[in-house]
C-alpha cells in the first residue's frame, strides 16, 4: 500500500484542509469585521481626540444662542432697557462675545424713531459700551445686512449663524448668531451676538493639534476658515475660503473632503441640516496631502451654526490598537485551530482508525493462516464499527457454510462427471465390442472354412509339406488380424495416465481402424483430409473418445435411410492462426429446436432407448482439457462439428 493510501494520511489531510478552510474563512470574516471595527475605532479615536474642542464648540454655540434668545425676550417689554442688555452680554463667562445688539423695524417700538437699535461693543478692558448714538445709520444700514435679512425669515425661538465676515464698524473678523424678536406674532426686530474669529486663539483649537501626526480645520457653511492647526501655516490665512484656494496640497485635500462637507447655502437646505442634528462622517485617505502618509479624515457638522470641523489623523496611530487586537485574535485562532486539529485527529484516530487497524491486523493474520480464514473478528467498539464487524462475522460464517456446500456440490458433480465418463466409456466400449466382434467374424469364418478344407484335402491325399506351409501362413494372417484388432481395442480402453505429445492424424486412424468394418456395414464412406499436421499434448486415449463420440454421432444420424450416398469427412486445417478439426456429414443436420442445447447432458436426437445424451457432453469436457472449443453448425447437407484449438497453430 502506498503511503498516500493510508487512512491516517487521508484523515490528517482532511483535518489540514478543514483547518486551512477554517483559517481562511476566519481571516476573511475578521477582515470584514476589522474593516467595520476600524471604522468604529477611527470614529471613537478621532472623537476622543477632538472631544474637548467639539464640546467647547457646542458650549459656545449653546451659550451664545441662549444669550441671543434672552436679548430677544427682554426687549419685548422695554426697548430702551440698555442696562439689562449690557448685563446679559456681560455675564459671558466664556468671554467670546465681542459685540451684541438689538435691531428693530421702523417705528416698531418708538413711534418717533424709524431706525431704533442698541449696539454694544467690548473695549480693550473687557467692558461693553453702547455705541448706538455714534453710528451713522444711513451708512450703517443694518436692515440691508445679511444677519438681519436671515433673522427676519426665522420663526420665533429659531436661531441663525452667519458666515464669517469683517464688521464694518469694528473692523473685526467675526460670526454672528441672530434670532427674531416676535411680539404678538409680529416680527419687530432682531437680537444679535457677535463672536470674534481671533487668529491668535485660533478659534476653539487646542495646542495639541500642532503635532505632525494630525491636523484640524474649522470652517463655516460657506467654507470660510474659522480656525486651523499649525500644519496649515503658510497654506491658509484667516480670511481664506477653502473652495477658492490654489495650493496643490489643499486642492488634493479638498478633493477628499468636499463630498463630506456638502455645502449648504439655501434656507431649505439649512433647515434640513438642522433637523438632522449634530453628525459626523469618516473617510480613509491614502497618502494624505497634508500629512504625507495614510490618514483617517473625520468631519463634524454643527447644523445650527453650519460650522464644520475637519480632523485628519494618522491611520497607523488610530489603528494601532485595532491591528494589535486583530493580530492577537488571529494568533489565538491559529493556535486554537491547530490544537483542535491535533485533538480531533487524535480523538478520531482512537475511536475510528485504531479499531479499523486492529480489524485489518486480524484479517491479515487470518489470511496468512489457512486454518483461520473464516475465524470471527473481535472488536470492542459498540458503535457502527462494532455493528460492521458483527455483520462481517455473520457474512463470514455464511460464506464458510456456502463454501462447504459448494465443496460438497463440487465433489458431487465430480463424482457425477466420473459416472458420466464411465457411462460414456461403457457405451463406447459397447460400440467397440460390436466393431471388434464384426471384425473377428470374418477371420473366424475363414478359420472354420480352413478347417473343412484341410480335412477334405487330407482325405484326397493332397496334403504335403508345402501345402502345410501355405496353410499355416494363411491361418497366421487371420490370427494376426484378430490379435491386432484385440491389441488396438485394449490400447483404446487402457488408462493413459502419462501425458505425451501425439499426432492427431494417428489418433484418427487408430479410431477408424477399429470402426471401419462397422462403417462398411452401414455403407458409410469415411475420408480424412489433412491440410495441416497437428500435434497435441495430453492423453491420446482420452482424445480418441472425442473422435469416436463425434463419428458415432454422425453414423447414428444417418439412421435407416439408404437412399443417398452416406459420407463422413474429417478435415485438419488452419484458420486465422488456429488449428481446426472438422467432422462433417451429409445426414441432414441437427434439428433447430435442440441445436442450442446439443452439448448439454442427457440431450439427444436419437430415439428413446437408443441414446444416452452424454457422448457430446463428455466430448466438450475433453475439448476443454485441450484448451479447445467444440461447436456445431448445420450445412446444406448435414451437420458440421468443429473443434477449435485456441492456442496459436504450430
Amino acid at each position: 500500500m502506498k503511503w498516500y493510501h493510508s487512512v491516517n494520511i487521508k484523515l490528517l489531510g482532511f483535518f489540514f484542509l478543514v483547518a486551512v478552510v477554517f483559517l481562511l474563512s476566519s481571516m476573511l470574516l475578521f477582515s470584514l469585521i476589522k474593516k467595520d471595527s476600524i471604522a468604529k475605532n477611527a470614529q471613537v479615536h478621532t472623537s476622543a481626540a477632538t472631544a474637548s474642542i467639539l464640546q467647547k464648540v457646542v458650549n459656545v454655540q449653546g451659550r451664545m444662542e441662549e444669550i441671543a434668545l434672552s436679548l430677544a425676550s427682554v426687549v419685548k417689554g422695554n426697548v430702551n432697557n440698555s442696562q439689562t442688555i449690557q448685563s446679559l452680554i456681560s455675564v459671558d463667562k466664556l468671554q467670546k462675545i465681542v459685540s451684541a445688539g438689538v435691531w428693530f423695524e421702523p417705528y416698531a417700538k418708538l413711534k418717533k424713531e424709524k431706525d431704533h437699535f442698541h449696539f454694544f461693543n467690548k473695549s480693550k478692558d473687557g467692558v461693553f459700551h453702547e455705541v448706538s448714538k455714534g453710528l451713522d445709520y444711513k451708512y450703517y444700514s443694518y436692515r440691508e445686512m445679511d444677519f438681519y435679512r436671515e433673522a427676519k425669515a426665522l420663526k420665533e425661538g429659531e436661531i441663525f449663524w452667519t458666515e464669517a465676515y469683517t464688521d464694518r464698524l469694528t473692523r473685526r473678523r467675526m460670526t454672528t448668531v441672530v434670532t427674531p424678536i416676535i411680539l404678538e406674532n409680529k416680527f419687530i426686530g432682531v437680537a444679535s451676538v457677535d463672536i470674534e474669529i481671533n487668529s491668535k486663539e485660533n478659534m476653539f483649537l487646542q495646542k495639541d493639534f500642532s503635532a505632525t501626526e494630525h491636523y484640524l480645520l474649522m470652517i463655516d457653511r460657506d467654507g470660510t476658515l474659522l480656525g486651523r492647526s499649525s500644519l496649515f501655516a503658510g497654506l491658509l490665512e484667516k480670511e481664506t475660503n477653502i473652495y477658492s484656494i490654489n495650493s496643490p496640497e489643499m486642492l488634493l485635500l479638498l478633493e477628499e473632503v468636499k463630498p463630506m462637507l456638502n455645502p449648504c447655502k439655501t434656507q431649505v437646505c439649512q433647515e434640513e441640516v438642522r433637523e438632522k442634528g449634530f453628525n459626523s462622517e469618516l473617510r480613509f485617505v491614502e497618502n494624505d496631502p497634508i500629512l504625507g502618509f495614510n490618514s483617517v479624515i473625520a468631519t463634524y457638522h454643527f447644523p445650527s451654526s453650519g460650522w464644520r470641523v475637519i480632523v485628519g489623523m494618522s491611520e497607523d496611530k488610530i489603528l494601532t490598537q485595532a491591528n494589535k487586537t486583530y493580530k492577537n485574535l488571529m494568533i489565538s485562532i491559529l493556535v486554537l485551530t491547530l490544537l483542535a486539529t491535533v485533538f480531533g485527529f487524535i480523538l478520531l484516530r482512537k475511536i475510528f482508525i485504531k479499531p479499523l487497524a486492529n480489524i485489518n491486523e486480524q484479517l491479515n493474520k487470518n489470511v496468512a493462516d489457512p486454518s483461520k480464514h473464516y475465524s470471527p473478528l473481535h472488536c470492542e467498539d459498540k458503535g457502527e464499527i462494532g455493528v460492521l464487524v458483527h455483520n462481517l462475522n455473520i457474512r463470514t460464517a455464511a460464506l464458510e457454510d456456502s463454501l462447504e456446500r459448494e465443496a460438497t456440490e463440487a465433489q458431487r458433480r465430480k463424482l457425477n462427471d466420473k459416472l458420466l465418463e464411465q457411462q460414456s466409456k461403457m457405451a463406447a466400449m459397447g460400440e467397440m465390442m460390436d466393431a471388434v466382434a464384426h471384425q473377428w467374424k470374418q477371420p473366424l469364418n475363414a478359420l472354420t472354412m480352413y478347417s473343412d478344407i484341410i480335412k477334405s484335402d487330407f482325405d484326397e491325399g493332397t496334403v504335403d509339406k508345402k501345402y502345410i506351409g501355405e496353410y499355416s501362413k494363411d491361418l497366421q494372417v487371420q490370427i494376426d488380424h484378430m490379435v491386432s484388432t484385440l491389441d488396438e481395442f485394449r490400447r483404446f480402453f487402457r488408462p493413459n495416465e502419462k501425458e505425451e505429445d501425439f499426432d492427431l492424424l494417428t489418433i484418427i486412424n487408430s479410431v477408424l481402424f477399429l470402426t471401419k468394418d462397422e462403417f462398411l456395414k452401414h455403407r458409410i464412406i469415411v475420408s480424412v483430409e489433412e491440410d495441416k499436421k497437428m500435434m497435441l499434448h495430453g492423453s491420446a486415449n482420452e482424445f480418441k473418445h472425442l473422435i469416436l463420440n463425434l463419428i458415432n454421432n454422425a453414423k447414428d444420424a444417418f439412421g435407416d435411410d439408404t437412399s443417398k450416398k452416406r459420407k463422413i469427412t474429417l478435415r485438419l486445417r488452419e484458420q486465422k492462426g488456429k488449428n481446426i478439426l472438422e467432422i462433417a456429414d451429409n445426414a441432414g443436420g441437427v434439428p433447430k429446436q435442440i441445436i442450442a442445447d446439443i452439448f448439454k447432458a442427457n440431450v439427444t436426437t436419437k430415439a428413446k432407448g437408443k441414446g444416452t445424451g452424454i457422448g457430446l457432453y463428455m466430448s466438450t469436457k475433453i475439448a476443454k482439457k485441450y484448451n479447445a472449443d467444440l461447436t456445431v453448425h448445420n450445412t446444406k447437407d448435414g451437420a458440421c462439428f468443429v473443434v477449435t484449438f485456441n492456442g496459436r497453430a504450430k
